[in-house]
């Protein structure tokens, strides 16, 4: 490949990849998960999905099998467990409590929520 075939591939790439984030907020809710040590990170759930896809996700993505739960607080400091059930959407339950689903970050920053991950660790600080 010349210099010039490497330039439309990186081209294309970068096109593809763009879209790709451009469309996330589309089919994806956006969460930072929090474990209890503080360490967080963005976990991407599609919008159609249930309370046990949500579960499932932020299992896989931090390879926790033995998770003790879910939960989110509310700008008031209450705590609320997530339910894991296939009955409900995410859609419904963050409808059902707006008081506990904030966006932490400010306009024009893209819709994302903070959950918290009971993982059963225990650290010297808490």
């Amino acid at each position: 490949m010349n210099l010039v075939d490497l330039e439309e591939l990186q081209t294309k790439y970068d096109d593809h990849i763009n879209n790709l984030i451009k469309q996330i907020p589309n089919t994806k809710f956006i969460f930072e998960i929090t474990k209890c040590c503080m360490y967080s990170t963005f976990v991407l759930v599609n919008k159609k999905g249930t309370l046990i896809d949500l579960y499932k996700e932020v299992s896989n993505y931090f390879e926790c099998r033995t998770m003790k739960g879910l939960f989110i607080v509310s700008p008031t400091g209450e705590n609320q467990t997530i339910p894991m059930t296939d009955i409900t959407t995410i859609r419904e339950y963050i409808h059902l409590h707006p008081t506990f689903f904030v966006p932490i970050y400010p306009v024009p920053n893209g819709v994302v929520y903070r959950i918290y991950l009971d993982d059963g660790h225990i650290h010297l600080h808490e």
